[in-house]
């Protein structure tokens, strides 16, 4: 005998559309979830922020050209294409994705995976050949409060700090004298090839030893790269507290000095290397060299691979807003609303199987006319 089931009727439309309603509440629920140190990365943004705005304040006020093409934003870090101090070819699209101030984020989140503290010295090996970057690593360290021992190469490869009166050195002053940074370059050198300024013009190397005089750097300077490695290494030893040890050896660009070789440069992971003295290497320069004294090494170079990996624009119109970005902050769906979700879903499915029982026993109850005959 045919006996009608609630489950075949109202019931299973209504559950129906209970089901849709929930699972979309559920699946458009969202909560933002911090990252570590979410503070201290907004602090270091708007602190780089905070650079960029004095820094170009001081371009404008020398009279200082600033390209409206290679700079859409206008932030005077972005240099031309070659001058007398320029070492070799540089992108610009890596110069232009520099200049966000959140990039100072993503050195807050590297040094909170090196375990660094306030107090900690850390090595830092320089260029002046994307300005933006040794700014967002400023920010950090200031942040931080870490204690840096800094040495730049001087010279700068296309669109960075390469305009002779405007170098990284000149930049870092500016910011120094207005005390905005308590640190700055501990020596330069002349950078490029041999790292001894190698295929720059007498004019070149005058400009760049007139910018460390008046910045009063010491020069490093060698017969080789091999005696410009060694200097460096004696020169980091000596600014290092006795009983003392650099906690990270932070390399921005690919200075030989730093590197040991072009090859080298592409070699080098990006990121965080614990185990780069396992490796061979022809020509080992200062990187290889505090590997060797287990000092972990982060290498910064290529400014792309960083933006694709943290999720920052790469082309900017606009100059982004400090405290946005995936290294902030991330977009996860609300566990505790999709949980109740389930929950009232299950119990609807338990309601309809309840009463479809009920409406079964009703029916077996029923004496059907035709059984009795």
């Amino acid at each position: 005998m045919f006996r009608p089931s609630l489950k075949s009727g109202w019931s299973l439309t209504i559950l129906f559309f209970v089901s849709l309603i929930l699972f979309a509440i559920a699946q458009s629920s969202y909560i933002i979830v911090k990252t570590e140190n979410y503070d201290t990365k907004v602090s270091a943004s708007i602190l780089m922020k905070t650079f960029m705005d004095s820094l170009k304040t001081e371009i404008v006020s020398r009279g200082i050209e600033i390209d409206p093409i290679d700079d859409p934003l206008k932030s005077g870090l972005i240099g031309t294409r070659v001058s007398s101090i320029t070492t070799d070819k540089g992108l610009l699209s890596e110069k232009q994705a520099a200049i966000n101030p959140n990039l100072a984020a993503v050195f807050v989140e590297e040094f909170t995976k090196l375990r660094l503290n306030p107090g900690d010295y850390i090595a830092v090996g320089s260029t002046g050949s994307n300005p933006a970057v040794n700014l967002a690593l400023y920010a950090a360290i200031k942040t931080m409060r870490l204690k840096p021992v800094i040495i730049t190469a001087v010279s700068s490869a296309s669109y960075g700090a390469n305009k002779e009166m405007m170098t990284w050195l000149d930049m870092e002053a500016s910011l120094r004298r207005k005390k905005l940074i308590d640190f700055s370059s501990s020596y330069a050198s002349l950078g490029g090839k041999e790292d001894l300024g190698i295929g720059l013009s007498d004019n070149g190397i005058k400009s760049l030893q007139e910018a460390m005089q008046r910045n009063v750097v010491p020069q490093i300077i060698g017969s080789d790269l091999k005696s410009n490695i060694e200097t460096r290494m004696a020169a980091y030893q000596d600014y290092l507290p006795e009983n003392t040890r650099f906690k990270a050896f932070v390399n921005i660009g690919a200075g030989l000095a730093n590197v040991g070789s072009e090859p080298n440069a592409k070699l080098i992971p990006e990121g965080i290397n614990h185990k780069l003295a396992e490796r061979n290497y022809e020509t080992e320069g200062v990187a290889m060299l505090m590997a060797k004294n287990n000092v972990p090494v982060l290498n910064f170079r290529r400014v792309l691979r960083w933006t694709k990996k943290y999720d920052l624009p790469s082309e900017l119109t606009q100059m982004p807003k400090a405290g946005e970005g995936k290294v902030f902050s991330s977009r996860v769906h609300n566990v505790w609303i999709s949980a109740v979700c389930l929950l009232l879903l299950v119990i609807a499915v338990i309601i309809v199987i309840i009463f479809d029982r009920h409406d079964r026993r009703f029916m077996a109850n029923i004496v059907d006319p035709d059984e009795e005959l």
